[in-house]
């Protein structure tokens, strides 16, 4: 099943902030996930249901599995991203 990635307002101000690069990677394996699937981990005990790791960074995200969309909510490295959510 193919997934549509949207972005929160907040998520995309993150990726801006962050260095051209490191965004790009973020936004390549957003587009693979949404085309397999694969790659999304649950969290527990968290507002967000799901995370995306790329590297040490990490997309926060929820899944609507009909219509298929990914909703991404928080973007950032891994050492801060939990402590934002």
């Amino acid at each position: 099943m193919t997934y549509e990635v949207r972005y929160d307002p907040k998520a995309e101000k993150q990726l801006d902030k962050l260095p051209k690069d490191i965004a790009a990677r973020i936004v390549r394996k957003l587009g693979d996930v949404a085309q397999t699937g694969r790659g999304i981990e649950s969290i527990n005990d968290k507002e967000y249901g799901h995370k995306i790791r790329v590297g040490d960074y990490r997309a926060i995200v929820d899944v609507e599995r009909n219509p298929g969309i990914i909703w991404v909510r928080v973007v950032g490295h891994r050492s801060t991203i939990y402590k934002r959510i």
